[in-house]
């Protein structure tokens, strides 16, 4: 068991905490094809960035990573499970950490609160929700450049 919360009637959280480190792993290749294949092709898929507006739907979400990757040269996630949970084919991580950005020569560093939500389709676990957010004890977000 990880960090995450499990009682007597939540099931086994192993293979959402999987899915999650699969997401983040993913998400720091900056591989689009790579990222996409964590996602649920369902038409309810939602994203939320800092920065844009909320995507629905796969083609949407494909287009807000994409428009993450274009802009970022380098990724590094470093996330802690806050709440693992799972209901049947549903499954949820609450996670905090922080998350490193290069842009040409700048570089970001946000502390971030993530919400991703998973669902059990026969290829496996597929986020259908991602909401990433700054944590609320920081600087504003642009005022973290760093060189």
């Amino acid at each position: 068991m990880h960090d995450g919360f499990q009682d007597d009637d939540v099931e086994d959280v192993e293979p959402v905490f999987d899915a999650d480190a699969h997401f983040f792993a993913a998400l720091q290749t900056l591989n689009v094809d790579a990222i996409m294949s964590c996602w649920s092709e369902s038409d309810e898929v939602t994203i939320i960035f800092p920065g844009i507006e909320i995507a629905k739907g796969p083609q949407s979400v494909r287009l807000a990573i994409e428009t993450i990757t274009y802009h970022t040269s380098k990724l590094k996630t470093v996330m802690h499970p806050i709440t693992v949970m799972r209901l049947g084919d549903l499954g949820w991580t609450f996670l905090g950490g922080t998350v490193v950005t290069t842009h040409g020569d700048e570089t970001l560093s946000i502390e971030v609160y993530v919400t991703n939500i998973y669902h059990r389709e026969s290829d496996g676990w597929k986020i259908i929700h991602h909401h990433s957010t700054p944590a609320p004890s920081q600087p504003p977000y642009f005022e973290q450049r760093m060189n």
